[in-house]
């Protein structure tokens, strides 16, 4: 009994030693020596040196020699090597679908594609996901071209587990069961789904106008108008991921109203009066979710060229008469990339939960 819990604990301590060494690899932007790693980690030089010695065994980390600072022989740099995969993020929906690769830090490794085309059957859908993946693997700058975890961001509500459950832009998604066939493509790769404007709100909060402890409501406008609120810096999902999906509720009207705004536009510029009419009819459905959520900042994203900035200013006005606290309206740095942007962060997390698992 002694000797099985000793292995135990020995077996649970190695553990421990590698995730220390592979989380200051992880997040270190440079080489690392090894003594550095000793002092990072709190780990002796004979522990840290061993612990290399299985991750570069398991070829998760590269060593190189560095260039010295003073008179002496060069030190050695561990850094993790990220590029031994590809994450992918996608966005795709009934209009048209998009994509960005990169390393398995997220970091991209290729450019981002957007393809316009009808892609409201389920079949085409799937389809266009998988030849974007390959098209973006192929493209990826990275040694390896091993898919390491796709996110795809979808017009509907996804579970808990990221599997899709319900949507009304693209019903025929549901029955072709996108899900199963990306998985069957590619039985390697970790393989999630999550609603689009959720992944668009998380890369506001990652790398766009939203504080790390700040509560936001977020509208995008483009073929379709659709909100999601985050709460302290996270995005709000609800009991069955639904949260901010105010646009479920006919009275709101959403639908009507992206319809007129679209038929106001001319030669890609909406007309002031166009855009002070489409906040005027937006305006209840989002202060309703104002006053539910009390947001700090309000984020307005738009595909429309050159409406963000009215818009915002129209949604300003519009809410000073509907909120108990008027929030700061903002636009969005990120514009129609965001839900790409958020896939692929969600890729990048899930290749650094596979990588953690693992035994070395």
């Amino acid at each position: 009994m002694t000797t099985q819990a000793l292995g135990t604990d020995l077996a649970a301590m190695r553990r421990l030693n590698d995730h220390a060494v592979l989380t200051t690899l992880w997040d270190a932007a440079e080489p690392v020596t090894a003594a550095r790693l000793a002092a990072a980690t709190g780990l002796s030089r004979t522990t840290v040196e061993t612990v290399l010695t299985g991750l570069i065994d398991a070829d998760l980390v590269d060593s190189e020699l560095l260039r010295p600072t003073k008179a002496g022989r060069p030190a050695r740099g561990y850094r993790f090597a990220a590029d031994r995969g590809v994450a992918i993020g996608i966005d795709v929906g009934p209009h048209g679908i998009s994509g960005v690769a990169g390393d398995l830090r997220g970091v991209p490794s290729a450019p981002y594609r957007r393809l316009e085309g009808d892609l409201s059957g389920g079949e085409q859908a799937a389809t266009a996901v998988v030849t974007l993946v390959r098209d973006l693997l192929a493209e990826s700058s990275t040694p390896s071209r091993e898919l390491a975890a796709l996110t795809v961001g979808i017009p509907g509500i996804v579970d808990a587990a990221g599997r899709p459950a319900k949507t009304t832009v693209v019903p025929d998604w549901l029955t072709a069961d996108i899900d199963a066939q990306l998985r069957q493509t590619f039985p390697g790769a970790r393989i999630t789904f999550d609603n689009d404007t959720k992944l668009a709100a998380l890369a506001e909060i990652q790398h766009g106008t939203v504080g790390d402890d700040e509560t936001a409501v977020l509208l995008r406008v483009g073929n379709r108008i659709s909100a999601a609120s985050i709460v302290d810096g996270r995005v709000a999902r609800g009991a069955h991921g639904a949260a901010g999906e105010i646009g479920a509720l006919g009275r709101v009207a959403w639908p009507e109203a992206q319809q007129r705004f679209a038929e106001s536009i001319r030669d890609g510029e909406a007309s002031g009066t166009a855009v002070t009419a489409f906040a005027s009819d937006i305006a209840d459905g989002l202060g309703a979710l104002v006053l539910a959520v009390d947001p700090h900042v309000v984020v307005v994203s738009t595909s429309h060229a050159g409406t963000s900035r009215g818009l915002a200013a129209a949604l300003r006005a519009e809410l000073a008469g509907r909120s108990l606290f008027l929030p700061d309206v903002r636009t969005s740095p990120l514009g129609p990339t965001a839900p790409c942007v958020g896939a692929l962060a969600v890729s990048s997390a899930a290749a650094r939960e596979n990588v953690f698992s693992r035994e070395y």
